[in-house]
């Protein structure tokens, strides 16, 4: 039986869950070429946000709001 191994990644704004907002996550399982991927953005969940924490996803406050639902 052969074992896919998947790596998960997630940025988010802050470090309280239910308080901070996921900005996006991705995901890939681990094979020769990595090519099967997948990667989705989010919509903030709260007005509190950490500027640091939310620059470590590369995107501004303004780009993270204007996400899809």
């Amino acid at each position: 039986m052969k074992k896919n191994y998947i790596v998960v990644d997630v940025e988010s704004d802050g470090p309280i869950i239910g308080l901070n907002s996921m900005v996006c996550f991705g995901a890939v399982i681990l094979e020769p070429g990595l090519n099967r991927t997948f990667y989705g953005q989010t919509k903030p969940i709260s007005h509190i946000f950490n500027p640091e924490a939310l620059a470590i996803s590369g995107f501004t406050r303004e780009e993270h709001e204007a996400f899809p639902a």
